[in-house]
């Protein structure tokens, strides 16, 4: 008796996999269903996704922008005063004064410095897939800011 059993459990796999193959697969309802149910996770995703790669753009520019300052820092070690930029000016990698630093972010940022003598203002702007509203500055004093709507993923740095 107990043989018989585990024969039709046996046979019953072969039997859901026979009626499977014979029904044609699956029905355009549970397609459907399926679809629905990849498009609602991808209405979740696809924001939160694009969320973290502004934010972690935005937070390598901080470092480009720490990375300017620091040039800054290291003329006016050298020469007691800081170069001076009379007029926001845009900076790339290599330029005078900044020899040493290359920005990582160049392709999503633009960076520019504002200076005298004894203060300077190193700014980067948003630019391309970045909002042009995310303006993060940092000052000789240390002093940072980020805008307070959060266009960069954050409000302070």
């Amino acid at each position: 008796m107990s043989g018989y059993f585990v024969k039709i459990l046996q046979s019953a796999p072969l039997e859901r996999a026979a009626r499977w193959r014979a029904s044609g697969g699956l029905t355009l309802i549970e397609l459907m269903i399926v679809v629905a149910i990849v498009a609602i996770l991808a209405a979740i995703a696809l924001p939160s996704y694009k969320s973290y790669v502004t934010k972690s753009r935005a937070q390598a520019a901080t470092s480009d922008l720490v990375g300017m300052a620091l040039a800054m820092e290291n003329t006016f070690q050298k020469t007691l005063s800081y170069p001076v930029y009379s007029a926001y000016t845009t900076i790339a990698g290599g330029a005078t004064n900044f020899t040493s630093w290359t920005p990582s972010q160049a392709s999503y940022f633009t960076y520019s410095v504002i200076s005298t003598s004894s203060t300077f203002t190193v700014r980067a702007v948003g630019t391309g897939t970045m909002s042009s509203s995310c303006d993060l500055t940092l000052t000789h004093a240390n002093v940072r800011s980020a805008p307070s709507s959060g266009a960069c993923g954050f409000t302070s740095w």
